[in-house]
C-alpha cells in the first residue's frame, strides 16, 4: 500500500475524529496494515491539519486532503501578464514548470514555474520583491537568471527564469559515464557559479541535482544552477508542512539539507549551508548515492529525518559504496569503473574533502564554495589538499606524483649506487664514501624542500597579482614551514622571510582598516587608526613622520606589486587624519606625497589632490566624475576612494550608486562589498546591508569587523538571535575587538537577559575604556533594571568622551529628571 491509494482520505477523515491520540495512533498502525510508509503519510497530515497556519497551510476553509492532488489552474495557452504558457516541462514538489513565450518588453522563451495549490500568495510575492534586486545583480555563466515573479489570475504566485534545456547533473554524469575526474571538474562549475552568488549576498537553500541542469554547448558541457531566490521567496523548512506536499516531492530537500536548516532553530542559514549542500551532491556524484538512504526517508517522520540530518555521521564515500550491493556494479559503469577500483579510488583525498563538506558544526566545513573548489582542484593538480592530515609521508607522495620524471632517474641512479655498493661493501665502510652518501643525501633533501618551497611560491606569486592578501600570507607561511627543517638554499630561505615580512605587513594594514571600520553611530576610529598606522608602518621599518619622503618612497617601491595596497592604505590614513584635524590636509601632506610617489594612477592622485578642499566646491566635482569615468576600467580600490570622497562632501546617494554599480562588476572585491554595505545601513536599508555584509564574509571568512557588522544590522533589524551567533564568532576571530560585545549586549538586551546584556557592556569597556556606545547602552541596561544612579553614571560617561552622543544626553536628561 503506498501513500497514493485511494483510501489515504479515508483514514484520515476517520482519524481526525478520534480525539485520544493513543487511540489515533493504533487506528492508524492498523487501517495502514503496518505499511510505514503509509504510516508516515496519514501522521504528516493528521499534524500539518491540527498546525497552525504557515506559509505552507492551505487557505482558510479549504480540506487539506482535497488540495493535496488538486490540479493547478494553469495550461498551456494560458496568458499570464505578458507570457504565454506553451508546454509543461517539468514538476517539483512546490510547483509546475512551463516553457513559456514573454511578449514585451522583448520577445524570448523562458521558464515559468507556478506553485502549486497551498502557497501564501502575498507573502511569496512580497519575499520574492524583497529578493529581485539582488537576483538581478547576479551575472555568471552557470547561474539561470530569475527575471520576473508575481501572482496569476488564479491566485497562484509564480516566478519567470532563463530556460534552461538540460538534465540533472547526476543524470548527466550517469548518461554519459562520465568519471569521476570529469566529474569533478564539472563541480567546479557549480562551486564557482555558487561562489558568485554569495558574493552577491545571495545564498541558494535549495541545492540538490534537480536544481543543478547540465546541456551540451557545441559538444562541451555547461552547468547551469537555477532557482536562486526562490527557496528564500518560498520561506522552505522541514517541517510536517514540507511532509504535508507529498511524501515522494518532499525527499529532495532533506536530502541535501544542512544539519542547521534541518534543526528549526531560529539561526538563519549562511552561505556553509550551501556548501554542505555542494558536499552531499559531490558525495552523489561520487557514490552514486546519497549520504543517508533514499529509502530510509520515505518510512520516517519528519522528527526522525531531522534527528538523522542533525546527529547521524554518514558513512564516507568510499564506505558507502560498498553497501549499495548489486548497485555498485551500475554506479561503477555509470563511471567507467569496477567496484574495487572506484572504492580505491575514493578512499583518502576524495573521501577527507567530501566529509569536510558534510561537517556537522559548519565552523569545520569549508568557509566558502571557493574554498572547496580550490581544495577540489588541488586534488586534481596532484598538489596536497587542505581537508587532510598534513603528515609528511602524505606530503611527500603528492610532491613524487607531481615530479615522476625526475624521481625515477633519481631511482635509477639510487639502483645503481646500492648495485654498487653491494659489490663493493668496503666503500661504504670508507670515511670518504659515508660523507658521499651523506652529501647525496643531503642534495636530495634539499631538492625536495625546494620543489615544495617553489610550488607554494608560486601560489603566493598568483594570489598576489589576484590581491588576495589573506590567502597569500597563509600560502607563504606554508612556504615557511617546509623550511622549517633548515634544509634549503640561503637564496630560497631569504626570498620567503622578505615575502614574509612584506605580507605580515600589508595583513596589519588591512587588518587596522577592518578593525576601525567598526560601525559605531556610524562612526570610525580615526584617531585608532591614526596610532596604528603609524605604529605599523615604522615596525615596518618606514617612519613617514620622520624620514624625507623620498627615502619613504623609494623603501616602500622595493615591491611594484604592493603598490596598490600601500597606497589604498596611506590614502586611508590621510583622510582619518584630515578628519581628527577637521579637514586641514597640512597633518596629512606628507602622507599623500608618500602615496603619490609609490603609486601615481591619474585618477587616484585626481582625487587626493580634492582632500582638504571645502566639500562645496568640490561636491558636483566628483559626483560628476562619479558619472563619467568608466567604471570597468578602474581598479576596485579606486572607486572604494572615489565612494569614501563622495560620503566626505555629504554626497551619500551618488557614494551608493557607485559602490553598487562597482560591485556589480567586481563581486571578489572584499571592500567594496564591505562599503556597500556600511553604505545601505547608514540609509537605515539593514536587509541590504546584511546581504553585502554576508558576501564579505564568504570572500574574508576571518574578518571580524564584517562579522560584527552584520550582527549589528541584524540586531537593528530585530533579530537578535541570529545577531548573537555572528557576534561570537567575531569574538571568536578577534578576542581583543570591543565591539562584538558591544553589539552582543544590545542583542542579549533584546531577549530580555539583562545581566548577561551588561557583562557584554562591561567587557567591550574592558577591551576599549574608550567606547562611548558602550558605555551609554550599559547606562540604559541599569535604566531597564530602575537603577537610575549608575544609568545616569554611564551616560554622563559617554557624554565626556562623545560630547554630541545625543542619545546618550536624551537619556541623561530623563535620568535626571526621574530622580528630581
Amino acid at each position: 500500500m503506498t501513500a497514493s491509494q485511494p483510501d489515504n482520505e479515508a483514514i484520515f477523515h476517520a482519524a481526525r475524529d478520534i480525539p485520544n491520540p493513543e487511540h489515533r495512533r493504533a487506528y492508524v498502525r492498523e487501517a495502514c496494515g503496518g505499511d510505514e510508509a503509509q504510516i508516515a503519510y496519514i501522521d504528516a497530515l493528521l499534524a500539518a491539519a491540527d498546525a497552525p497556519d504557515s506559509l505552507l497551510d492551505r487557505p482558510a476553509g479549504r480540506d487539506p486532503v482535497a488540495t493535496i492532488d488538486q490540479p493547478i489552474a494553469e495550461r498551456p495557452g494560458t496568458i499570464i501578464g505578458p507570457y504565454k504558457l506553451l508546454e509543461q516541462i517539468g514538476e517539483g514538489g512546490f510547483g509546475v514548470v512551463f516553457q513559456a513565450e514573454q511578449t514585451q518588453p522583448v520577445r524570448r522563451k523562458v521558464a515559468l514555474k507556478v506553485l502549486k495549490p497551498g502557497m501564501d500568495t502575498r507573502s511569496v510575492v512580497a519575499r520574492f520583491e524583497a529578493e529581485r534586486q539582488a537576483l538581478a545583480l547576479m551575472d555568471h555563466p552557470n547561474i539561470a537568471r530569475v527575471f520576473d515573479g508575481g501572482a496569476t489570475p488564479s491566485g497562484r504566485p509564480y516566478f519567470v527564469m532563463e530556460l534552461v534545456k538540460g538534465v540533472p547533473i547526476t543524470d548527466f554524469c550517469d548518461q554519459n559515464h562520465l568519471t569521476p575526474r570529469r566529474r569533478l571538474e564539472l563541480f567546479l562549475s557549480v562551486c564557482q557559479a555558487v561562489q558568485h552568488a554569495h558574493q552577491k549576498g545571495i545564498i541558494h537553500r535549495d541545492l540538490k541535482p534537480s536544481n543543478v541542469l547540465v546541456s551540451h554547448h557545441d559538444t562541451m558541457p555547461v552547468v547551469k544552477v537555477i532557482d536562486f531566490g526562490v527557496a528564500k521567496a518560498l520561506g522552505q523548512e522541514l517541517t510536517d508542512k514540507t511532509l504535508f506536499t507529498g511524501v515522494a516531492q518532499m525527499l529532495g530537500t532533506p536530502l541535501y539539507m544542512s544539519p542547521e536548516q534541518a534543526g528549526m532553530s531560529d539561526l538563519d542559514v549562511d552561505t556553509r549551508s550551501d556548501v554542505y549542500s555542494l558536499g552531499v551532491l559531490l558525495y552523489e556524484l561520487l557514490a552514486g548515492t546519497t549520504p543517508f538512504d533514499k529509502e530510509r526517508f520515505k518510512g520516517a517522520g519528519y522528527d526522525e529525518i531531522r534527528r538523522i540530518i542533525r546527529e547521524e555521521e554518514p558513512a564516507r564515500p568510499s564506505t558507502r559504496l560498498s553497501t549499495l550491493g548489486q548497485d555498485a556494479a551500475t554506479v561503477s559503469a555509470n563511471r567507467e569503473s569496477d567496484p574495487r577500483t572506484l572504492s580505491r579510488f575514493l578512499r583518502g583525498e576524495l573521501d577527507w574533502i567530501v566529509m569536510k563538506a558534510l561537517e556537522k558544526d559548519r565552523n569545520r566545513r569549508y568557509e566558502t564554495a571557493n574554498g572547496f573548489a580550490i581544495d577540489v582542484q588541488r586534488y586534481l593538480n596532484d598538489e596536497p589538499v587542505l581537508a587532510c592530515p598534513p603528515s609528511l609521508g602524505y606530503r611527500l607522495r603528492k610532491f613524487a606524483r607531481r615530479n615522476k620524471g625526475g624521481l625515477a632517474v633519481a631511482g635509477l641512479v639510487l639502483f645503481f649506487l646500492v648495485l654498487l655498493g653491494s659489490g663493493v661493501g668496503w666503500a661504504v665502510r670508507d670515511r670518504a664514501a659515508r660523507e658521499a652518501e651523506a652529501a647525496r643525501q643531503l642534495a636530495e633533501r634539499q631538492a625536495k624542500v625546494a620543489g615544495q618551497v617553489e610550488s607554494i611560491l608560486a601560489e603566493v606569486d598568483l594570489l598576489e597579482k589576484q590581491q588576495q592578501w589573506p590567502e597569500a600570507l597563509a600560502a607563504a607561511r606554508r612556504a615557511e614551514a617546509a623550511l622549517a627543517g633548515g634544509e634549503a638554499d640561503a637564496a630560497t630561505a631569504q626570498r620567503v622571510r622578505t615575502l614574509l615580512k612584506d605580507l605580515a605587513f600589508i595583513d596589519r594594514l588591512e587588518r587596522i582598516r577592518m578593525q576601525t571600520a567598526m560601525m559605531v553611530g556610524g562612526e570610525f576610529d580615526n584617531a585608532g587608526a591614526d596610532r596604528e598606522y603609524v605604529r605599523t608602518f615604522r615596525d615596518y621599518g618606514v617612519d613617514i613622520d620622520e624620514l624625507a619622503v623620498e627615502t619613504s618612497i623609494d623603501r616602500l617601491k622595493a615591491r611594484p606589486v604592493l603598490a596598490i595596497p600601500l597606497a589604498a592604505a596611506l590614502d586611508e590614513w590621510a583622510q582619518a587624519r584630515m578628519r581628527i584635524l577637521k579637514g586641514h590636509a597640512d597633518g596629512s601632506r606628507r602622507l599623500v606625497a608618500v602615496a603619490r610617489g609609490i603609486d601615481p594612477d591619474p585618477l587616484r592622485d585626481r582625487l587626493r589632490a580634492t582632500w582638504g578642499r571645502t566639500a562645496s566646491k568640490v561636491r558636483e566635482e566628483l559626483r560628476r566624475l562619479a558619472d563619467s569615468i568608466d567604471i570597468r576600467a578602474q581598479h576596485p580600490t579606486t572607486l572604494a576612494i572615489l565612494a569614501s570622497c563622495l560620503r566626505e562632501v555629504n554626497h551619500p546617494g551618488a557614494a551608493l550608486r557607485l559602490l553598487r554599480d562597482a560591485q556589480g562588476i567586481s563581486p571578489e572585491d572584499f571592500w567594496l562589498n564591505f562599503q556597500l554595505a556600511v553604505a545601505l545601513s547608514n540609509q537605515k536599508d539593514y536587509e541590504g546591508a546584511v546581504r553585502f555584509f554576508t558576501a564579505a564574509i564568504s570572500i574574508r571568512p576571518n574578518s571580524a569587523a564584517a562579522h560584527n557588522n552584520l550582527g549589528l544590522n541584524l540586531v537593528r533589524q530585530g533579530k537578535p538571535d541570529e545577531a548573537i551567533a555572528w557576534c561570537r564568532k567575531a569574538i571568536e576571530l578577534d578576542p581583543k575587538y570591543a565591539g562584538p560585545h558591544n553589539v552582543l549586549g544590545m542583542a542579549l538586551d533584546d531577549q530580555g537577559k539583562i545581566d548577561d546584556a551588561i557583562a557584554s557592556y562591561r567587557k567591550a569597556i574592558d577591551l576599549d575604556p574608550e567606547f562611548a556606545n558602550a558605555y551609554d547602552n550599559l547606562g540604559s541596561a541599569f535604566a531597564d533594571r530602575g537603577k537610575l544612579d549608575e544609568a545616569i553614571a554611564y551616560h554622563r560617561k559617554a557624554i565626556e568622551i562623545k560630547p554630541k552622543h545625543r542619545n546618550a544626553q536624551s537619556l541623561f536628561q530623563k535620568g535626571v529628571t526621574a530622580i528630581g
